[in-house]
């Protein structure tokens, strides 16, 4: 795939702060952006990851979102990109880390970025990329990792119906990667396929080899908006 249609978004000179940055796609997502001259933050737990040269590493602890504030003042792309995959443990503890993780702080950290949305330049500008997995739609063959997933999904979905800048999901097929090792694609295959669709300003990325996606995920999301119009009152969020 290319970025030189001459419809593309330019990433050259933007600041893109990714989280998960330790993980196989957050990486690959890393070496596609950093190509196309963007500014990258790397938001990781795991400082003994090595990233290229100009990449700025930045550590963060689970619950501590609100400590990336300043940060993410100067961000213009947040994508939202760790998780967790307790597999097929059942256990409160499983539950609880699965939700936190996966759900409640992909939230706290949607909720910071949109406070940092502050006039007509940074709406325009700013935009928030959410991995919430082809779960939201499909079996993940793990329970919890589809329960707090679907939740962020759909939570997503109702938060941009309000959001102050372009909200993009990333709906992804299994990668190969350490919380799926059994995944079929590869992750710089599935970053570069992200990159391209987001380019060409996509809104729901998705990227994987289960046709039915395709067809059941716009179904999903397009029926789901209109009911949380319907049934819910306009917020103001930022």
């Amino acid at each position: 795939m290319t970025d030189n249609a001459p419809q593309s978004i330019s990433l050259t000179g933007k600041v893109v702060a990714v989280t998960g940055a330790s993980g196989a796609l957050g990486r690959a997502l890393i070496e596609e952006l950093s190509v196309r001259d963007a500014k990258i933050l790397a938001i990781t737990t795991n400082l003994t990851t090595i990233f290229p040269d100009g990449v700025t590493v930045l550590a963060w602890q689970l619950g501590s979102e609100a400590e990336l504030l300043p940060h993410l003042q100067e961000v213009d792309i947040l994508i939202i990109n760790h998780g967790i995959n307790v597999y097929g443990d059942r256990s409160f503890s499983a539950i609880s880390k699965s939700f936190e993780v996966n759900t409640f702080s992909a939230l706290r950290l949607a909720e910071i970025f949109f406070s940092t949305v502050a006039d007509a330049k940074n709406r325009s500008t700013k935009e928030l990329w959410v991995n919430t997995s082809e779960a939201e739609v499909n079996p993940a063959l793990s329970p919890l990792y589809e329960l707090s997933k679907r939740t962020l999904g759909d939570s997503m979905t109702l938060l941009r119906l309000d959001a102050p800048c372009i909200v993009r999901k990333l709906i992804l097929g299994p990668f190969k990667s350490q919380l799926n090792p059994y995944g079929v694609m590869s992750a710089p295959w599935v970053a570069r396929a992200i990159i391209f669709l987001a380019q060409r300003d996509v809104r729901n990325i998705i990227v994987t080899i289960n046709p039915l996606t395709y067809l059941l995920f716009p179904i999903k999301e397009f029926c789901q908006s209109w009911y949380f119009k319907l049934f819910t009152k306009h917020g103001n969020i930022a």
